[in-house]
């Protein structure tokens, strides 16, 4: 990865060392973000809660600038973005009104028929390698972000609020993080691109993404590695495929896998792993999806020997969600329902069904 990083590196910096005058770079800077809110209604078998939050779970309100000067032989850009949310997704039972302002990006890039060199904080090149999808209702939620990823679970039987943990921390999908790093993606050939990167903390990621047309119908594809630092987990890897027919029929598979091999204190401790399949079909601005996704061994625990808690744990969620768009206000209308289960070998829950609505304008 290394080698990789610094031969790209070098190839765009020698670019750099004979500029175009300055009659011939075009510069420009863009303002744009959006807002997004939803009414999520659910039930968990103890209680029914409704909440309003900001849809960070799948696409949380936020705002950007991007600036970038730009020649024929070479485009240097900048990018800040900034989440603003109130009520963010994972805090829809336990934390109403709260507010929360985060970077979610700052990077600098600079790009030529070589490819592109990222500095800063951005995505991994490891980024939603699961989230390949066609079904043009990304906005309702899917297998790689849960609407009502902040929902608690119940404990059978129990009659007090016997709270679990949330839908969102037992649906997981392991590909993707932000963090400050230098990242090099290739130029597409033949409908191939590589992503490879090198962050903070010893974290390292690669990826492999395809995309193409035939006649009409069109394809995507990630395949993706990627290390990770810490006690617990020592690599995440996975990827997605997604199918679009020229009438509208499109569907998706996914799967990832977490290694938690890295740590003595993990003996015994089976790998989580996570796979989805979607079908949708699409017509004009609209769009309609059925997903199916399924969880094993995936434990709440972030490090150390809790991680065993995982073994045999097991999560399924089927959910049907609805979107359409409004292009000419940039505004977006969505909806879905879902019903998650989820049993471990110490506590069964009771099954969670949420509906939800939602809005989200662009700007």
């Amino acid at each position: 990865r290394l080698m990789l990083l610094s031969t790209a590196a070098a190839g765009l910096v020698a670019a750099a060392v004979s500029p175009a005058s300055a009659g011939e770079v075009e510069k420009s800077m863009s303002v744009s973000g959006h807002v997004n809110r939803s009414i999520v209604v659910s039930d968990n078998g103890e209680k029914t809660t409704v909440s309003q939050i900001d849809n960070t779970n799948v696409s949380g309100s936020r705002f950007r600038l991007v600036g970038s000067a730009k020649s024929e032989s070479m485009t240097i850009g900048v990018t800040t973005e900034l989440g603003i949310q109130s009520n963010g997704g994972l805090g829809s039972e336990t934390a109403a009104d709260t507010t929360s302002l985060n970077i979610r990006h700052s990077f600098v890039s600079v790009g030529n028929d070589m490819g592109t060199l990222y500095v800063g904080h951005t995505w991994a090149a490891d980024w939603l390698a699961t989230s390949n999808s066609m079904s043009g209702t990304g906005d309702a939620g899917y297998y790689d972000g849960h609407t009502i990823g902040g929902e608690n679970m119940h404990a059978q039987n129990n009659t007090g609020t016997g709270a679990g943990p949330t839908v969102g921390a037992i649906t997981a999908n392991f590909t993707g993080y932000r963090k400050n790093q230098i990242k090099y993606v290739t130029p597409s050939m033949g409908g191939f691109n590589a992503e490879v990167g090198f962050a903070n903390q010893d974290r390292g990621a690669a990826s492999i993404r395809y995309s193409g047309d035939f006649d009409g119908t069109k394809v995507v594809g990630t395949a993706a590695w990627g290390a990770r630092s810490n006690d617990f987990i020592k690599a995440e890897m996975g990827g997605s495929i997604a199918v679009s027919l020229a009438g509208g029929l499109n569907g998706s598979v996914a799967y990832s896998k977490r290694d938690l091999s890295g740590n003595t204190a993990n003996a015994g401790v089976k790998d989580p792993e996570m796979w989805g399949a979607g079908i949708g079909y699409t017509a004009g601005a609209s769009g309609i999806t059925a997903w199916y996704q399924n969880n094993d061994d995936i434990g709440t625990a972030s490090s150390g020997a809790g991680a065993v808690a995982g073994n045999n744990n097991d999560a399924t969620v089927v959910a049907v969600v609805v979107q359409h768009k409004l292009s000419d206000y940039g505004t977006t209308l969505y909806g879905g329902i879902e019903n998650v289960s989820y049993d471990t070998t110490a506590t069964n829950y009771d099954d969670l069904t949420a509906g939800w609505v939602g809005i989200k304008v662009t700007f």
